[in-house]
């Protein structure tokens, strides 16, 4: 009788684990949100989470300056994940560079099972239950706040100019695959508080603020160079240069002048020469680390304000790569400074 009973309950669980996952599949297929090509970037609307893309990410870097003239760069980045039934995931990280200090400081949480909030117009989003790096913003008035090392930083953004909106709005079908929708607020008005152990500095600057999102796991694969740039004669440039030949015409330009007005430009249209190399101590990885800009005939040498500001993915069982995102100085050729700037380096590899 034991023995019948066993078998019964084998037949029983064998019978209904089956039926279980294709019920759980079905409702996932039938209610989930419809992945792929959405109408063209509206904003603010597109600030909020959006459940139909695969990948999106809300992206701030800037420049702050305290009254003693103490100067910092700062990162905060949400990446969202959602795909493959199973991988929906949140990466955060945020960064400060201590110029004066020469020295680099990282923090990387990973969200598994987890997604935003839905929410309309606007975003609220936070790396943990103790909130150490939250973004809470809506049509570029952002509150932001981080915790790195023994640096708090805590500030308050607004917008200076109209939103800049990438490929006329996109969807841009990419060379090597996938699509994207991207938009950028280029200069926006800073101001907070910086905590460096127990002293506290009012500081005030620039920030740019990217927002993307797509299918983009081949272009994250392929990798960039890009350069996010502030001049003091209010202009933004937004130049992408795309790894490797092939995908070259994928790279180009965006150029805002002091109006809001901005031209694009195409990859016959600009150069950029790498001056200078640097070998992370850590990964290996070999990265550009000086260049020189040409775009329709002006230069700019962009040169980092800190060697070592390598971002190293602290996660386990997890995609995400090492890359370098760093605080820099552009100059022109006879070396005076003429603006800021934050480059991104990313799928670049140990030699």
């Amino acid at each position: 009788m034991l023995k019948l009973k066993r078998i019964l309950k084998a037949v029983f669980l064998g019978s209904w684990l089956p039926w279980l996952l294709l019920i759980t599949f079905t409702a996932y297929i039938l209610f989930a949100p419809v992945r792929g090509i959405i109408d063209p970037v509206k904003v603010p609307q597109d600030d909020a989470f959006l459940p139909e893309e695969d990948v999106q990410w809300w992206y701030w870097t800037g420049h702050l300056e305290s009254k003693e003239g103490k100067k910092f760069g700062f990162e905060i980045c949400f990446f969202t994940f959602d795909s493959f039934f199973f991988f929906k995931d949140q990466l955060i990280q945020a960064a400060i560079t201590d110029v004066d200090d020469n020295s680099f400081h990282f923090k990387e949480y990973v969200r598994t099972f987890s997604l935003p909030d839905e929410m309309p117009n606007s975003f609220s989003l936070s790396s943990d239950k103790h909130n150490k790096i939250t973004a809470v913003g809506s049509g570029g008035y952002d509150t932001l706040h981080s915790e790195v090392d023994n640096y708090i930083l805590d500030l308050k953004l607004e917008p200076v100019k109209d939103d800049i909106i990438h490929y006329e709005g996109g969807p841009h079908i990419y060379r090597m695959g996938g699509f994207t929708y991207y938009y950028s607020r280029v200069g926006m008005k800073t101001e907070g508080t910086i905590k460096v152990g127990d002293t506290a500095y009012d500081v005030s600057g620039i920030t740019w603020f990217d927002r993307q999102y797509g299918e983009l796991y081949k272009a994250i694969n392929t990798g960039w160079q890009w350069f996010a740039i502030q001049l003091d004669d209010n202009r933004q440039i937004m130049l992408y240069d795309i790894n490797g030949a092939e995908d070259r015409m994928e790279s180009y330009v965006a150029i805002t002048d002091a109006k809001g007005e901005t031209r694009d430009y195409g990859p016959e249209d600009f150069t950029v020469e790498i001056l200078d190399h640097w070998t992370s101590p850590d990964t290996g990885i070999v990265y550009p680390n000086g260049w020189k800009l040409n775009v329709k005939g002006e230069e700019w040498i962009v040169e980092p304000m800190v060697k070592d500001q390598e971002l190293q993915g602290q996660h386990h069982f997890w995609v995400g790569p090492e890359y370098w995102e760093g605080a820099s100085l552009v100059k022109k050729p006879n070396g005076k400074v003429i603006g800021k700037a934050y480059v991104e380096l990313n799928g670049f590899k140990k030699e």
